[in-house]
């Protein structure tokens, strides 16, 4: 260990730090990948509307920018401290749309599906005590 270790932020990020930099762009790598193929299962079909679809647009774009600019940061060779706030502030990003900013939503646009359902159970109730009316158009006399 030939220097400091807060002296290694301003060295480029290149194949001189060997046992970091092929690690470092491989798991990005994964990982850039992996958000990608997690978003297109997770939004397949209609199972992702509404406040879930928009949750998993957040995650992918967070994810492909974390990751992705982390990819170029060791591609141009950048100093250290920039892929070490990219990735922080990345996962910070990450934690706080799961924990802090969905989980609201989840529950407001669960309350509506309730108040709608119950809404429909009340009128379904007094639409099954009427007795429709026998309409038929142009009805044939035998």
């Amino acid at each position: 260990m030939a220097q400091w270790p807060w002296e290694y932020l301003f060295v480029a990020l290149n194949a001189r730090l060997g046992t970091f930099y092929t690690p470092f762009w491989m798991v990005n790598l994964a990982l850039f990948i992996m958000t990608i193929v997690a978003y297109a299962v997770a939004t397949r079909g209609s199972r992702a509307r509404g406040v879930l679809g928009d949750e998993w647009e957040y995650l992918l774009w967070i994810g492909v920018t974390t990751f992705g600019l982390n990819l170029i940061y060791a591609a141009f060779q950048w100093y250290g401290i920039f892929p070490i706030a990219t990735t922080l502030i990345g996962f910070y990003l990450l934690r706080d749309t799961v924990v802090n900013r969905f989980p609201p939503q989840f529950a407001g646009e669960a309350a509506h599906e309730a108040a709608l359902r119950a809404r429909r159970q009340v009128s379904d109730g007094i639409e099954a005590t009427l007795k429709r009316p026998n309409r038929r158009s142009g009805s044939k006399k035998r």
